[in-house]
């Protein structure tokens, strides 16, 4: 397979209609997508490398050796937050005021890093993106193409079968490119937790992936229930096209900037990256397509003259476009992790700590016919709750955001207030989940012999803090400044808060004490202020990150519009998670996909395809 990557002569100093920067998720699929019509050329610049047949990505858990190794992993670092510290995704374990924000580096990206989850957004959350001034972005249009993306491959036996596996058949695609599956091996600790959750009247929802993520579920995973292997862009996508005599895949490609002219507007003619050591140009014909994430799309726009004035004429850099909003409206998932739990012995738990264990390989060998596939565990039990289902003080943290609208009305920017008031919107809808509590049976760094612990994890789904990525340098190889500004806002702090007391009162029902052995962090006698400061100094993101180059109208913030163009340019569009301009509850994965087959229709009709 690797023979099939283009070598550095087949790029530079070439010209192709579509040149597409980054092959992770985004990347991948609009380069296969693109290149399918034989009529067009395609190049594909990637900074990382191919990883082709690697075992650590296509073991399903190998992402716990890739985390903080440079050649998987672009190790980005925030700038020290003012309101956070992080305390457990951290090389050392040690808390960090500067955030730790692991990036798939290679073929495929984060798809080959991530935790595998599979879970499309809340129906409603997806109509706000259409309100908030995108027509055509709205939950059908994604839905179809979240499908197209997937097929689902049923997996054979599971090590905790009174785990159910819920879903419904029009909920999920039968022919896509990634293979998507549920998790065979599990910790056992989610239906445990379920059971808690049904106690205190939370549901068990029948179908997490048809639009309404209320109640607790087993999420799909992008794990090929076909040979227990881990499915991702590179694999699904790109390896089917790397024959495609139009299409050009290059590695080890670093791109420093796009090449402009202005022509009635910002024209990219080339792409300018880093090859060996030395410096290179790709010439586009028709496109220059950013699929670089969240963190380096805005970095290279910015690289390329093209952002806030105020922000480039202090590095030395050329403005080309001034275009205030590229690299803000910053938005994360804020995790709460400072919590571990340990299960009584004798019910064949399975964690991070215990799988590895012979007798435990031969008794899930045993179980599953020794059919060969790797045995690995994934992480599956997820819950997505309304926030009254959680805190009793709703309406009273409603109120502190109202206060903010009314009192910064003519100083807060026409967009921040729109997605607000979606926000407060759904944060006063009892149908719309705000939080999601995740089941983490996983230890990062084991010390000890191994125990079946676990980590029960609450997660912000709608923050209302923001932050921002800009350029630090006129250095393309310096990283960018990272500030998602976590808990910037008091209302996200108090609800990650109110959750983790939820939790609390989960494990506080005879379902979970059959099972459940203790708390041993933060500790049952850790209450009011200590516990208050134990979540401020234990929070982690969860690489969800997106919004810096939103796709809003123009004066509402907006970086692209509804067709991904970047405003003031011809042909430059941006095609990954960092034109959603309101991050949703899901885990992102399945709409970062679902972006890019969108992105790949509208250039397909633009350029009659």
């Amino acid at each position: 397979m690797a023979n099939k990557i283009a070598s550095i002569e087949e790029v530079s100093g070439k010209t192709f209609d579509f040149v597409v920067i980054g092959g992770g998720v985004a990347g991948c699929v609009l380069a296969s997508r693109l290149s399918e019509n034989p009529g067009v050329t395609v190049a594909l610049l990637e900074a990382g490398n191919a990883h082709f047949d690697d075992p650590l990505i296509t073991v399903p858990d190998g992402w716990m050796k890739q985390m903080f190794n440079p050649e998987y992993d672009w190790v980005f670092r925030t700038t020290p937050q003012k309101h956070a510290k992080n305390g457990v995704t951290t090389p050392d374990g040690l808390q960090h005021e500067s955030f730790f924000w692991t990036r798939g580096k290679g073929l495929g990206g984060s798809s080959c890093t991530n935790f595998l989850f599979w879970i499309k957004p809340h129906r409603e959350e997806l109509e706000a993106i259409e309100n908030l001034g995108n027509p055509g972005w709205n939950w059908e249009r994604f839905f179809e193409a979240s499908k197209r993306s997937e097929i689902y491959t049923r997996t054979q036996g599971s090590n905790f079968p009174q785990y159910s596996e819920t879903y419904k058949e029009t909920s999920v695609g039968t022919s896509g490119p990634i293979p998507v599956s549920f998790a065979r091996t599990v910790s056992g600790i989610e239906p445990v937790f379920q059971k808690s959750l049904e106690a205190l009247g939370v549901p068990i929802n029948d179908d997490g992936t048809g639009g309404n993520l209320y109640g607790t579920f087993k999420s799909m995973s992008t794990i090929d229930g076909r040979t227990g292997n881990r499915s991702t862009a590179a694999s699904g996508y790109l390896v089917p096209a790397l024959s495609r005599p139009n299409l050009a895949v290059l590695t080890g490609a670093y791109v420093r900037r796009l090449l402009t002219k202005i022509e009635g507007g910002v024209v990219a003619t080339g792409v300018e990256f880093e090859h060996d050591g030395k410096i290179h140009t790709v010439n586009v014909s028709r496109e220059a397509l950013l699929c670089a994430g969240t963190i380096k799309s805005p970095h290279i726009l910015e690289l390329s003259g093209i952002g806030d004035k105020n922000v480039l004429e202090p590095l030395g850099i050329p403005v080309q476009l001034d275009l205030p909003s590229v690299g803000m409206n910053l938005q994360d998932h804020v995790i709460f992790t400072g919590s571990v739990v340990s299960m009584k012995e004798g019910h064949d738990f399975v964690t991070s700590d215990t799988i590895r264990l012979p007798e435990v390989q031969a008794k899930l060998g045993k179980l599953y016919g020794n059919d060969g596939s790797t045995i690995a565990l994934a992480s599956s039990g997820v819950t997505f709750l309304p926030a009254q289902v959680i805190s009793e003080r709703v309406d009273a943290l409603a109120e502190t955001i109202e206060r903010k609208l009314a009192s910064e009305d003519e100083m807060m920017p026409a967009g921040l207030k729109a997605q607000y008031e979606h926000q407060l919107r759904a944060l006063k809808d009892r149908n719309i989940p705000d939080m999601e509590l995740v089941i983490f049976p996983v230890n990062i760094h084991p010390t000890g012999p191994p125990k079946p612990l676990a980590g029960i994890f609450p997660v912000l789904g709608h923050p209302f803090s923001r932050g921002t990525i800009h350029t630090g340098s006129n250095d393309p190889k310096d990283q960018p400044l990272i500030d998602p500004n976590y808990l910037g806002e008091d209302i996200d702090f108090e609800l990650l808060v109110d959750s983790f007391k939820f939790v609390r009162k989960a494990m506080a029902t005879s379902e979970w004490h059959t099972y459940g052995q203790g708390e041993l962090l933060p500790g049952p006698e850790v209450n009011g202020e200590e516990l208050r400061e134990h979540v401020r100094n234990c929070v982690s993101t969860t690489w969800h990150a997106c919004g810096t180059c939103s796709m809003l109208p123009k004066e509402k913030g907006g970086v692209v519009d509804p067709n991904l163009k970047v405003y003031g340019t011809k042909n430059i569009r941006v095609a990954d998670l960092s034109t959603l301009p309101l991050l949703t509850a899901a885990h992102t994965q399945a709409i970062t996909y679902a972006i890019a087959e969108q992105a790949a229709d509208i250039i397909k009709l633009d350029h009659g395809l």
